[in-house]
C-alpha cells in the first residue's frame, strides 16, 4: 500500500496555479468566516482563558492573537486561535467536522512566522482539506460500532486539516509530509463523546480540542521537519490510522478524485451560531416569522419535525452552559424571538438561565422521528440535507408551516459574497474598528495578492 506517499505527493506538487478559481474564491470565504467566527468568540470567558494560558508559555513572538494582537510561539497561537474558532460554534462545516479550525489556524500561524504569502496560504488550506477529507471519509465506522461504543472520531481526525498545511508551508519533502502524517497518527484523540454527558451539560474541553489539534498539527509538521526515523506509512496496511478510530476502512476513498474533485467546495457556511442540525430549523422559523409577521407574544407553540438527537435538550432551571445552548432547538429558538440577528451574545451566560429565554424556549416542541446526527451526516455525503419542518400555532389558533432542505449557506444554496460580507461585519464589529474592518475584508478578499500574510493578521485586533 502507498496511500500515505500518494496523499504525501499531492500535497508537495500542489500549486496555486492549478487552482480552479472557484477553490481560491472558497479559500478567501472560508478564511473571512473563520476569523468573523473567532473575533464574535473573543470576548468570552473561555477564549481569555485559552489566550491568558499561553500568554504564561512564553517563547519566540511570531504569530497573533486573533483579537488581541499580541504575538507569541506560532503553535500557541494555533491553539488559541483554533480554540476561538470553535467556541460560537459559528465555523463552518465539512461532511466530518470543523475542518476549517484546523486549517485556518494553523496555516495563518505558520505563514504569519515565516512571513510567507496569500498564494502560499492559500494552497496550504486546499492541500489540508483535500486530505483531511479523503482521510476523515476512508475511516467512517459503521452504524453498528457508533451504537455500540456511542462516539465518532470528529476530534481525532481533527489534527490532519493542521499537520498539512502547516508541512505545506514549511516546504517539507514528500518524504518527510509522510512521515509528519506519521507524527499525527500518534497524536491523535481517542474517539470520545465524554463531552456531551446529559446528566451535568456537555463540556467546553470540546472546543479546547479543536485548538489542541491546530497547535499539535503544527508541533507536528516540526518534528519532521527536525527529521526522525520512519513513519513514512502511517494511513496504510491493518495497523494505520483506521484501525485506530474505526472498525472498517475504504480505502479507495484516500485518493477518490484526487486532483480533480474539490472537496473544500462541499462545505456548509454557517448562517446561525448553532450547531449544524439547527441551521435549517432556524431557517424556516425565521422565514415564518418574517413571511407572516409575527409576534413573539403571539405564539403559542411552535413544533419542529424530525428532531436530531441530542438537539430538543431543554430544562425549566436553566442550560449548564454555551455548549448545551449551542446544541438545544428550543433555547437557539428562543434566543433568535427575542433578537433576530445571529450573535454572539446568544450564548452569554445571564441568557442561558434568562426566564424570559427560558419560558420562550419551553414552547417548542419535537414531532415525528427523531434521528441521529450520522444519520444526518450521510445526507450531506451525498450532496443532500435533512427536509425538516418547522409549525407556529398562535394563539388565535391560526397556523403557519414551512418545509425546507437547504438552509442557507448549503453548498446547494449558498450565500452570496455581500452575504458573507455582511455577516462577517455583524460578527466583528463590536471588537474592530469599521475602518479595520472593511481594510481587512477587503484584504482577506484580496489574499492572493499580498506578498506578507501578516497584512492581514496586523488588521486582526484593535
Amino acid at each position: 500500500m502507498k496511500y500515505t506517499k500518494l496523499l504525501s505527493d499531492y500535497v508537495y506538487n500542489l500549486k496555486y496555479d492549478d487552482l480552479p478559481k472557484e477553490v481560491i474564491e472558497q479559500v478567501k470565504h472560508l478564511t473571512l468566516q473563520v476569523l468573523g467566527a473567532s473575533l464574535a468568540a473573543y470576548p468570552t470567558s473561555q477564549a481569555q482563558k485559552a489566550i491568558e494560558i499561553s500568554k504564561t508559555q512564553g517563547g519566540k513572538p511570531e504569530s497573533t492573537i486573533v483579537g488581541d494582537g499580541c504575538k507569541i510561539p506560532a503553535t500557541e497561537a494555533a491553539f488559541v486561535n483554533g480554540t476561538m474558532a470553535d467556541i460560537l460554534d459559528w465555523e463552518d462545516c465539512s461532511w466530518t467536522g470543523h475542518p476549517s479550525a484546523g486549517s485556518i489556524p494553523a496555516a495563518l500561524s505558520v505563514a504569519e512566522a515565516k512571513k510567507l504569502s496569500g498564494r502560499e496560504y492559500i494552497s496550504s488550506v486546499v492541500a489540508g482539506y483535500e486530505v483531511y477529507q479523503r482521510i476523515a471519509m476512508s475511516v467512517q465506522p459503521s452504524l453498528a460500532r457508533i451504537a455500540k461504543v456511542k462516539s465518532w472520531g470528529l476530534v481525532s481526525w481533527q489534527i490532519y486539516s493542521a499537520v498539512v498545511p502547516a508541512a505545506k508551508l514549511l516546504n517539507l519533502s514528500a518524504d518527510k509530509i509522510s512521515q509528519a502524517l506519521g507524527v499525527a497518527l500518534y497524536q491523535t484523540a481517542i474517539p470520545c463523546n465524554k463531552h456531551a454527558n446529559p446528566t451535568i451539560g456537555k463540556s467546553d474541553v470540546y472546543h479546547y480540542a479543536h485548538g489542541f489539534n491546530a497547535r499539535d498539527g503544527i508541533f507536528s509538521a516540526i518534528i519532521a521537519e527536525s527529521g526522525i526515523e520512519g513513519m513514512y506509512d502511517a494511513l496504510d496496511g491493518e495497523d494505520g490510522y483506521w484501525a485506530q478510530v474505526s472498525d472498517q476502512v475504504d480505502w479507495e476513498w484516500l485518493t477518490r478524485d484526487l486532483g480533480k474533485k474539490y472537496l473544500i467546495m462541499e462545505t456548509l457556511f454557517k448562517h446561525w451560531p448553532a450547531n449544524m442540525w439547527i441551521q435549517g430549523p432556524l431557517d424556516a422559523l425565521d422565514f415564518l416569522v418574517k413571511e407572516n409577521n409575527i409576534d413573539l407574544s403571539d405564539i403559542k407553540e411552535i413544533t419542529l419535525s424530525p428532531t436530531t438527537d441530542m438537539t430538543m435538550t431543554f430544562d425549566a432551571k436553566g442550560y449548564h452552559g454555551a455548549l448545551d445552548a449551542q446544541f438545544s432547538v428550543p433555547y437557539c429558538f428562543a434566543v433568535y424571538l427575542l433578537d433576530h440577528e445571529p450573535k454572539a451574545s446568544w450564548f452569554s451566560e445571564d441568557k442561558l438561565n434568562d426566564k424570559k429565554v427560558l419560558e420562550i424556549a419551553s414552547k417548542v416542541k419535537g414531532a415525528g422521528p427523531t434521528v441521529t446526527p450520522f444519520q444526518q451526516f450521510h445526507e450531506f455525503w451525498k450532496g443532500s440535507f435533512p427536509l425538516i419542518s418547522v409549525k407556529i400555532l398562535l394563539k388565535n389558533g391560526k397556523e403557519y408551516k414551512k418545509e425546507l432542505r437547504f438552509p442557507k449557506g448549503h453548498p446547494r444554496n449558498m450565500m452570496t459574497v455581500e452575504e458573507l460580507k455582511d455577516r462577517f461585519v455583524l460578527q466583528a464589529s463590536s471588537i474592530l474598528e469599521p475602518d479595520i474592518l472593511y481594510n481587512l475584508i477587503e484584504n482577506i478578499l484580496n489574499i492572493e495578492n499580498i506578498s506578507d500574510i501578516s497584512e492581514v493578521t496586523k488588521l486582526l485586533h484593535k
